[in-house]
């Protein structure tokens, strides 16, 4: 689609509300300076919401975004739990598009205009997430599956691999429908969000945003949507910290269990990521293999050739030792010749001359 054709789509879309908590003005001052270039068509209608969980004096720190940004505004100021200050700020926000966000989130430019025109063009899309990287670059976000049959969520492309897997490699690359996607970047119609009455307020540390996945699968049969070219960095955890997290997942897995157990159409959906994501595991699982192979050959030949060094200065050593060792028994059959001992009065006199002749008396 042409330039202008997107253009068109995103004047034509409504007013965007985009939702961040937060407590630390850092972080929400570098979050909101990404939004800029992010999104190049602000609307007149369009907001930024905040949940403030900090302090009046970290607030007081906050840097006013750029005059091109939307009105931005704390819009409440509560104590931090994800789901309840997101569904506070749904219920004020006004566009027809919400944007969750994490306040440590950078957007790329021109993410946000990607992701509502991909949602905009695909009706049947419940949520639209993105690929998140770490700022070392490794994956952070590209989707999420669950485990059958007991339906654990965890990350696509993130089984503590680190550096193995490729941010850009086409596995990362691929967009469509997928089982779920992370609250921390998320992009969805309010009349949706509204419909299936936004997050579980259930869930103490995570998983509510997996849960608005399968309650928008189930309730509205709106599938969520992994969209590659909506990207950022996330450092995960980076806000949370390493809360236990144990008896959310287990609560999320009971959620998804019937899904992977009895709904095919969600079963295909699993099935096409997770057997990608196995042919990656075992291409890499080969590579590691061969590199480990080449290691060895690699080792094998430093220590033959340190054996051969070995025993080429084990005889250099051996021919040195031999060396002195006669050099010794001529030195000890010199000092111990009559002549030696004749010459002592004619060495004593030439010290006299010359101080710095011989030492030996």
């Amino acid at each position: 689609m042409s330039t202008a054709a997107v253009d068109t789509d995103l004047h034509r879309a409504g007013g965007l509300s985009c939702l961040v908590i937060s407590r630390t003005p850092e972080l929400l001052n570098r979050m909101l300076a990404t939004l800029q270039d992010a999104r190049a068509f602000w609307h007149p209608d369009d907001e930024v919401l905040c949940s403030w969980n900090g302090s009046a004096e970290a607030e007081n720190a906050l840097q006013p975004p750029a005059p091109a940004l939307p009105g931005f505004r704390i819009a409440q100021r509560q104590p931090y739990h994800f789901a309840s200050n997101m569904n506070a700020l749904a219920r004020q926000a006004q566009g027809e598009w919400l944007l969750l966000l994490n306040d440590d989130l950078i957007l790329d430019p021109g993410s946000i205009d990607r992701a509502i025109h991909l949602l905009s063009q695909h009706p049947e899309v419940g949520v639209l997430g993105g690929r998140l990287r770490q700022s070392g670059g490794q994956i952070s976000h590209a989707g999420l599956l669950f485990s059958s049959p007991e339906g654990l969520p965890y990350n696509r492309l993130r089984p503590q691999l680190g550096p193995l897997i490729d941010a850009e490699g086409p596995e990362a690359l691929e967009s469509g429908p997928i089982p779920a996607v992370t609250g921390a970047l998320m992009l969805l119609r309010r009349s949706d969000f509204l419909a299936v009455g936004g997050l579980r307020e259930s869930f103490r540390v995570c998983g509510e945003d997996i849960a608005l996945c399968l309650d928008l699968w189930q309730q509205l049969g709106k599938t969520p949507y992994y969209a590659s070219d909506v990207s950022g960095i996330h450092d995960e955890k980076s806000t949370r910290g390493t809360t236990s997290d144990q008896h959310d997942i287990r609560a999320v897995g009971r959620l998804a269990a019937p899904f992977c157990q009895h709904d095919q159409a969600f079963q295909a959906r699993q099935s096409h990521w997770a057997l990608q994501e196995a042919a990656l595991l075992c291409r890499l699982t080969e590579e590691q293999w061969h590199q480990a192979g080449v290691c060895r050959q690699q080792l094998d030949r430093q220590q033959q050739q340190w054996e051969a060094n070995q025993q080429h200065w084990a005889r250099e050593r051996s021919a040195l030792l031999a060396r002195i060792d006669n050099l010794e028994q001529r030195l000890e059959a010199l000092l111990r010749s009559s002549s030696w001992a004749i010459t002592k009065p004619w060495r004593a006199l030439g010290r006299c001359f010359a101080p710095t002749a011989g030492r030996q008396s």
